[in-house]
C-alpha cells in the first residue's frame, strides 16, 4: 500500500455549517463505466476566506472516486466555486487488507489529481499534531466517530 505524505494542517479550513448531505450522489466516470455513487457531504468553511470543504466516500458500484477523483473536483468546482477543498474519505474494506483513510485532494495545473493524507498520520510525522487537533476538532463530523477516537492513533 502506497504511503502518502500526511497533508499541511494550513490546508484544511474550519468547518461552519452542513450545506449538503446526499448519500446517494451520482459523480461522472473517468472511464466509460458511467458514472460511480458516493456519499457527498459539504460544510461552509469558516477561515479568513469563506469557502467550502466537500467529502466524498465512495459507497457503490461503478468507478472508484479516486479515478474520477479530476472529474468530481471539477464538478464541484463548478457547484461550490474555484476554492472548494476535496476530501477523499475511504472506507476500511470489509474483508481484505487496508484501513479507513482521509485524504486531500488537488488538481494540478495538469488536471491531474494529487493526494495528501489527512488521517491517519504517523505520530512521527511533524504535521501529525496539528492535523490530530483538526481531526478532534472537525472529525466527528466527516467520519462519524467520537471526536476522543482521533487523539489516540498509533501508527502499525
Amino acid at each position: 500500500m502506497e504511503v502518502l505524505t500526511p497533508a499541511s494542517p494550513s490546508d484544511l479550513p474550519p468547518l461552519g455549517e452542513l450545506v449538503a448531505d446526499e448519500p446517494s450522489w451520482r459523480y461522472p466516470s473517468a472511464t466509460t463505466a458511467g458514472a460511480g455513487a458516493a456519499h457527498l457531504c459539504v460544510w461552509l468553511t469558516t477561515g479568513p476566506e469563506p469557502g467550502h470543504l466537500a467529502v466524498v466516500t465512495e459507497t457503490g458500484p461503478g468507478t472508484s472516486v479516486t479515478r474520477s477523483a479530476g472529474r468530481i473536483r471539477a464538478v464541484l468546482a463548478r457547484r461550490y466555486g474555484p476554492s472548494v477543498v476535496l476530501l477523499e474519505h475511504y472506507l476500511a474494506p470489509e474483508f481484505g487488507e487496508g484501513m479507513e483513510t482521509l485524504d486531500l485532494v488537488r488538481v494540478g495545473a495538469d488536471s491531474s489529481p494529487h493526494w495528501t493524507r489527512v488521517w491517519p498520520t504517523p505520530e512521527e510525522n511533524p504535521r501529525h499534531a496539528g492535523l490530530e487537533l483538526w481531526m478532534a476538532a472537525y472529525g466527528h463530523q466527516i467520519i462519524s466517530r467520537p471526536a476522543s477516537e482521533f487523539d489516540r492513533y498509533e501508527d502499525d
